[in-house]
């Protein structure tokens, strides 16, 4: 664990840097769009179930009536820039600093909302939230099919369709990383995380 650690820490001070003018150009080009705070902040189940805060770039119109949720999106809400960030997947940039801070590693099991941690399973719930969660995971590059099944839905039907269709899924995918975790395994989610990352930008 003490090199996942150190490999989290070196990595992400390799990357930051080359991120940094990137993010300030996100960052105008989302204040001017928003007209509001371009950094939005909520929590997350960490590790041993303590709560954590997180920081993610706002990709839509604040609603304080909508109910936040992970897998769907919040409709007309989404913003033009906000679109490419989450399609392009750098939507969470900024939670290279919960890497620095300790609450995630670079890859490990996804974070979830407090309300679909309660869905899991007991004896499934205390292995996935026995790691840090992780920036980077299985499900993103295996579960191709989560973007299609919750397309188009909101409200009641969105959240059924995330805690009955992905959720499991999602579930699977972190207790096979847990039975084959290596650093090996790691570099190659991030390897394929990266060609994926492309592979978005050249066909979107």
């Amino acid at each position: 664990m003490k090199m996942k650690r150190f490999f989290d820490i070196a990595l992400t001070l390799v990357v930051l840097p080359l991120l940094v003018p990137f993010a300030l150009l996100i960052m105008l080009l989302l204040r001017l769009e928003l007209a509001a705070p371009v950094i939005k902040r909520s929590h997350r189940v960490g590790r041993h179930g303590r709560m954590i805060k997180v920081w993610e770039f706002r990709t839509a119109l604040a609603d304080p009536d909508a109910m936040e949720t992970i897998g769907g999106c919040e409709g007309e809400r989404v913003t033009v820039i906000g679109g490419l960030l989450r399609r392009w997947g750098i939507a969470g940039w900024p939670l290279l600093w919960n890497v620095l801070k300790g609450d995630f590693s670079l890859v490990g099991p996804r974070v979830e909302l407090p309300r679909y941690v309660g869905c899991y399973p007991t004896e499934i719930r205390k292995r996935v939230l026995s790691v840090k969660p992780g920036l980077f995971d299985l499900a993103t590059i295996k579960f191709r099919e989560e973007s299609d099944l919750l397309a188009n839905l909101e409200g009641e039907a969105l959240e059924q369709a995330y805690v009955e269709q992905v959720l499991p899924v999602r579930l699977d995918y972190a207790q096979l990383y847990l039975e084959k975790t290596s650093f090996w395994l790691d570099a190659q989610i991030l390897f394929l995380s990266l060609l994926k990352f492309f592979a978005i930008r050249k066909h979107g």
